[in-house]
């Protein structure tokens, strides 16, 4: 099984089942959330592009 991975400032799953979500640390001081989505298949995709500021 391999793993991909989609980046955007807005990420929508669909699936059957989702796990408990779990606080995760990030960079510095900041926080984020993970969940699992399991589904025959789960689907996966981005709602709003990632935007880099300059």
């Amino acid at each position: 099984m391999s793993s991909q991975r989609i980046e955007g400032e807005k990420i929508r799953c669909v699936g059957r089942r989702i796990s408990k979500p779990r606080l995760i640390h990030q960079t510095g001081k900041h926080r984020a959330i993970e969940v699992f989505v399991e589904g025959k298949p789960a689907k996966a995709e981005v709602v709003k592009v990632w935007r880099v500021l300059k």
